[in-house]
């Protein structure tokens, strides 16, 4: 294994200043580290806080004198398909943003590129970073609140412009495919087949209440596991403070986590005829706070530079945009969709 890697960034906005830049940055084993973007003031910004070796305004004149081993894609959605597709030609492993793609086909193809080169993808999935949802999720594995039957997941805020974006591009439909139902329910798409999957089929009604946007800033998912759970998901750019977080019901117990507090596990049972007795006893977790970001950039190398596959890899991207594009239709349609093309994650 090589000690010092060649690294570059595609897109050099907001994540990329917030997490990918600084997570490579903080690496004794990144040696290089070059960035690529259209705006020459973005570049600029980058050279200002990070020890960037070169950058480039084009990302093929970037791989025509650059061999990096890693190559991280942060630029709008419609752009991703592209950057990924030359990125795995170029040798290198990916870490992508999310969502995965703008279309089914286009994912298929990064897989089959991933699949050519031998080299590893992995979809940007944040919140399985959580320390608290990796507990979470290990819960529900060992059986110990029982069989879920029922999950909601809220995540909300102001918007991401002005304020986090460092353009407007997320609302335009042309280059984001979506606005607040893609840019934050794709997060609670993946929770939600990671924790209960798979989804099978959803609901969903998105709608512009606030901003003077052309895509929706409001949505509301139903979700449906076969026939044993169903779940439902609240996404906006709309929100002051409230809850943002997760809870899960199931046969014996439930979990509650807001986020930024310690998550509550109440186990007991009672029977559906409310004939037995209730017996429930609640508990705090108590779980370590590592930097989110931090620890994903360290999975990320960590893992594919072992020639290891990122838990949440191709299948976990195709699966979650899967639901994407389903509540999509639903919300245009009025109609329940099945999501034909998920993948057990």
């Amino acid at each position: 294994m090589k000690k010092h890697y060649t690294v570059a960034v595609i897109g050099a906005g907001a994540i990329a200043h917030a997490l990918h830049l600084p997570g490579y940055a903080k690496r004794e084993d990144v040696e290089r580290i070059v960035a690529v973007d259209i705006e020459p003031a973005q570049l600029e910004e980058a050279k200002e806080k990070f020890d960037i070796a070169a950058t480039y305004t084009d990302y093929r004149d970037m791989f025509s004198h650059e061999s990096p081993d890693l190559v991280s894609v942060c630029t709008p959605n419609a752009y991703h398909a592209e950057h990924a597709l030359a990125a795995l030609r170029a040798g290198a492993h990916l870490l992508l943003e999310k969502p995965m793609t703008l279309s089914l086909a286009d994912a298929e193809a990064i897989r089959r590129e991933a699949q050519l080169a031998g080299k590893q993808v992995m979809i940007g999935f944040s919140h399985r970073f959580n320390s608290t949802n990796r507990k979470i999720k290990d819960i529900i594995s060992k059986g110990r609140i029982g069989e879920p039957f029922m999950i909601r997941v809220r995540f909300a805020h102001g918007g991401p412009f002005p304020g986090w974006a460092k353009s407007d591009w997320f609302y335009k439909p042309e280059l984001a495919g979506g606005g607040a139902l893609l840019d934050m329910g794709i997060h609670a798409f993946d929770l939600c087949n990671w924790l209960l999957g798979p989804v099978t089929a959803v609901t969903a009604q998105m709608a512009t209440l606030r901003k003077p946007i052309a895509v929706d800033d409001n949505a509301v998912i139903t979700l449906e596991f076969g026939d044993r759970a169903m779940g439902y998901i609240e996404v906006g750019w709309t929100s002051g403070p409230g809850f943002n977080g997760l809870e899960i019901y199931a046969d014996n117990g439930t979990i509650l986590h807001k986020y930024g507090t310690p998550a509550e596990v109440t186990v007991g049972r009672v029977s559906p005829d409310q004939q037995a007795v209730a017996r429930y006893s609640t508990r705090k977790l108590q779980t370590p706070k590592a930097g989110v970001w931090d620890t994903e950039m360290d999975y990320f190398m960590n893992t594919v530079l072992k020639g290891k596959v990122p838990e949440m890899g191709v299948d976990a991207g195709i699966a979650s945009l899967a639901i994407a594009l389903a509540a999509q239709e639903s919300a245009r349609t009025g109609q329940r969709i099945a999501v034909k093309t998920a993948v057990s994650t």
